[in-house]
Formats: structure tokens, C-alpha cells, sequence
């Protein structure tokens, strides 16, 4: 008989964990597998595609840091074999097996950041139960490996490294994309390109702020385009561009569709990604497989993850993003080496490859 997997997808549709969710589910769905998987999540649509007779749509309305999720993901894996949590929040009253996703400690080393101190507080009670409850622990770098191991004494042999790959719409970067798009966003070319959540550690600010002191010839050619869901971060950004007069060159597109984004990886000409932390940071990979060079923080797993294909700059220095930036920018012999080695790294990560090796981690779990 299979055995059963519940994975908690609650966070599916979302960017991020559900950015990683969906690239596990889809390829999952595409290798031969032992496993029966029931997946909890919000909407039967969001598991469109996959196979119904190996993926099941299990309902799952809790709230994500709430107390009720504690009982209900519990209740909903009674019965599995196994359960897969992409995130720290594990639910406290489940004693049976358990793999659990830690991708960073964002929420330990930016405290300043969370909205009040219990977030804090509570980050770093479930992120100790995580990895000491877990029958195995995945994380996404090495970097991530290292830092949850200094803070929580991890063995070697309870944690891996399995690096994301990117799902399949944005892996088909020969198709053409729709013309139609950039224009539809307010987006001409050229233009820097920045991909992600608004939140503080993505230091968004930063890079408009640098984006800012490019020099006039080339700032006045140029779009600075931000691809990201307009949260609570928004207005501050937006004032910040009013106050730097920055209006017509820093373009918000808000959350884009896959085709959407493809045409954003297709026309851009750098993208940035400047955080403070990163547990491994998709969206340079992302580029990377279009062929796009990559200003990225020389901080955390950024480094690891472009290797020798990109600029590495202080996150903190805002000066440092700016010459990154322009040395891109202003050097066509440069972006077209930054290119080539940027498809070359982004071999490198297989989305099947990280499918077959959780499932490998799921094996390893369950014979425990």
C-alpha cells in the first residue's frame, strides 16, 4: 500500500513558500513515485494540473500564525504516514513523523522588522520546535544550513540542502512572450528589474534610493521596475519615490502573472536584488535562466547562488548598489559575459532534480 504524505500548501497562490510549493507539487507530479499525497490547501483550483489520482485536495482554512492551525493541520494528518510543513509554523499537537521546510531566520535576525515583539517571541519558540521535533529538516543553502545549525545544534544528519529550481512557466524561456505586456505595465526598456515581497528585508528602499544616485544620463534612460504585491510596505515606497522625484522612472507593477513576469526576465537588462538576508533568493536564479545579469546583496546565500555570474554589492551601502548597477548598465561587453554566465549557473539547479530529492528526504523520514 502507498504510503501517504500530507503536505501543508496552505500558502500555495502565494509568492515566496508559495512560489516553492508550487515548483515541489508540479514536479512531484512529472517523476515515479510510491507516494499518495493529500494536499491542504485553500481552494480545490489551486491543484489544477495534478494528477487526481495521486494528489488530493484536503480543505484547510486556518490561519497562517494562528492558534487554530495548531489543531486543525494536526487533526487533518491523523492517519499520514508522514507531514511536510514548508514553514517553521509546524502544528504543536502533531507526534507523528514530520519533514519541515526552514528556509531562513529572517524573523530572528530582523526583529525590527516583525510587527510587534510576541512575532518575535513566537518565531523563535516555533523554529526551535520545528527542528527538534522534525524527523528531517530541509532548508534551501548552505548559508540557511550553517546559520540553523550555529543558532539550534543541528546534526549534519537530520538537516540537507536542497536547492529550489523554478516552475515550469518561467522555464520555457525560448517561447515567445506576449509583446503586448510591458506596454500594458507602463514598461519601456531599459530597465532595472527588482522581483519579490515588499518587506523590509528585501531593502527595496535601498535600492530606489541608489537607483536615485545613478548618474542623470543614464537614471533618465532608465526604468527602475519593482514586480511585487503592493502590501503594507507600499505607501512608504511610494512616498520615498515622490520625495527622491523619482515618479517617471520607478514604475510599481504590483503582483504580475507568470506571462507577465516572463516579459518582465524577457526585456530587463539587470535585475537587482539587494536584501539583507536570503535564504536563497529565486528570483537571481530566475534571471539568471533568461539570460539577465544580476546585481545582487554579497551577503547571506546570494553569492552561493549566482557564483561567478553576478555583480555582488553592500547592501548596506547604497553607493555600492549604485556603481553595480552602472557598471551594468553602461557596459555592453560586461552584460554579455554576465549573460552567458548566468545561463551557465542557472544549469545548475534542476527544479526535477529538488523534486526527486524531497522525495528522497520523505524516504529518509519515514525510515527513521
Amino acid at each position: 500500500m502507498n504510503k501517504k504524505v500530507v503536505i501543508d500548501a496552505r500558502m500555495l497562490g502565494f509568492t515566496g513558500i508559495g512560489t516553492y510549493l508550487k515548483s515541489l507539487l508540479e514536479n512531484i507530479a512529472n517523476v515515479e513515485n510510491e507516494f499518495q499525497f493529500e494536499i491542504i490547501c485553500r481552494e480545490p483550483t489551486l491543484l489544477n494540473g495534478l494528477p487526481p489520482e495521486k494528489f488530493r485536495f484536503v480543505p484547510g482554512k486556518a490561519k497562517i500564525y494562528g492558534a487554530r492551525e495548531h489543531w486543525e493541520i494536526s487533526h487533518l494528518a491523523q492517519g499520514a504516514d508522514l507531514l511536510h510543513c514548508p514553514h517553521y509554523n509546524i502544528p504543536w499537537l502533531h507526534r507523528g513523523k514530520l519533514v519541515v521546510t526552514i528556509h531562513d531566520l529572517n524573523h530572528l535576525l530582523f526583529p525590527e522588522f516583525l510587527p510587534n515583539r510576541s512575532a518575535y517571541f513566537y518565531a523563535r519558540l516555533m523554529i526551535g520546535a520545528a527542528v527538534k521535533r522534525a524527523t528531517k529538516v530541509v532548508t534551501d543553502s548552505q548559508f540557511s544550513k550553517h546559520s540553523i545549525q550555529e543558532r539550534f545544534d543541528v546534526p549534519d544528519q537530520k538537516i540537507r540542502v536542497i536547492y529550489p529550481g523554478t516552475s515550469e512557466p518561467l522555464t520555457c524561456c525560448q517561447n515567445p512572450m506576449d509583446p503586448g505586456a510591458l506596454r500594458r505595465m507602463g514598461v519601456q526598456a531599459p530597465y532595472v528589474l527588482f522581483v519579490g515581497l515588499l518587506k523590509p528585508h528585501k531593502n527595496v528602499g535601498a535600492l530606489i534610493r541608489a537607483f536615485g544616485r545613478l548618474p542623470a544620463r543614464i537614471r533618465n534612460d532608465t526604468q527602475l521596475v519593482i514586480a511585487g504585491r503592493k502590501d503594507t510596505e507600499y505607501p512608504r515606497l511610494e512616498g520615498l519615490v515622490r520625495d527622491l522625484s523619482l515618479e517617471s522612472r520607478v514604475i510599481f507593477a504590483g503582483h504580475v502573472t507568470d506571462p507577465d513576469l516572463k516579459a518582465l526576465y524577457s526585456g530587463a537588462s539587470v535585475l537587482a536584488l539587494v536584501s539583507l538576508n536570503e535564504g536563497f533568493g529565486l528570483p537571481a536564479l530566475e534571471a539568471m535562466k533568461f539570460g539577465v545579469p544580476v546585481v545582487v546583496s554579497n551577503t547571506s546565500s546570494l553569492p552561493e547562488v549566482v557564483g561567478p555570474a553576478g555583480i555582488l554589492v553592500d547592501p548596506r551601502d547604497e553607493q555600492s548598489i549604485a556603481n553595480g548597477i552602472e557598471m551594468v548598465l553602461s557596459d555592453d561587453h560586461l552584460r554579455e559575459t554576465l549573460s552567458e554566465r548566468g545561463r551557465a549557473q542557472a544549469q545548475l539547479f534542476s527544479a526535477r532534480k529538488s523534486a526527486l530529492d524531497h522525495l528522497e528526504i520523505y524516504r529518509a523520514a519515514l525510515r527513521s
